[in-house]
């Protein structure tokens, strides 16, 4: 009697584990596929009562360099032609190993032409020592193309620059980056003084 029982449990028992998984899988929820997207929410002002904390984006450009953006958080615009506005915006490109540019602007949108606009201060700093400030730059999301909108200053390792405009383009090879001063470009050049033996 006692074998005939333990026959039958070895045969109810899996049977029941299987009813058990098959109504977890087709009575469970799926995710919503039109869920919101989670924001913070607060304030009186409209334009900024919903935003995203810390967005990130990680890419490549066409030519292949890394490009990485992160800001502190991200809100609609004022107006339906502004888009997402992101504060304390960071762009960074990879050209090649030990080699990359970080842009941060206190202001940065993606207008109309799928442009990234950076307002309110802008600084470029280079792995090899070079800052440049400026109050403005429009930039190409897909690509290395940027123009500054205000007069620029650098400073680096000997020297002293300022400009009217400032072009960042990548060079044919997409092995660099040319960073191209123009209208009044003034530079001070300090040589090194060598070491005395």
């Amino acid at each position: 009697m006692y074998s005939r029982l333990i026959a039958w449990l070895k045969i109810f028992l899996p049977l029941g584990a299987l009813v058990l998984l098959s109504t977890i899988f087709l009575f469970s929820r799926g995710p919503d596929p039109i869920a919101p997207i989670p924001v913070l929410t607060g304030g009186a002002d409209p334009s900024k009562s919903e935003q995203i904390g810390a967005p990130f984006y990680a890419g490549t450009t066409e030519s292949g360099q890394g490009l990485t953006l992160a800001a502190r958080q991200a809100r609609m615009g004022d107006d339906e032609n502004a888009g997402i506005v992101a504060d304390d915006l960071r762009a960074v490109i990879d050209i090649d190993p030990g080699n990359r540019i970080t842009i941060d602007a206190a202001l940065g949108r993606v207008d109309d032409e799928d442009r990234l606009v950076l307002r309110n201060g802008v600084t470029l700093e280079s792995s090899s020592g070079y800052s440049v400030r400026t109050d403005g730059m429009d930039a190409a999301i897909d690509r290395v193309d940027m123009e500054s909108t205000a007069p620029v200053r650098a400073d680096g390792p000997g020297l002293t620059l300022s400009a009217g405009k400032l072009l960042v383009r990548d060079t044919e090879q997409g092995a660099d980056i040319q960073l191209l001063f123009t209208d009044g470009v003034k530079l001070v050049y300090s040589p090194q003084q060598s070491e005395a033996r």
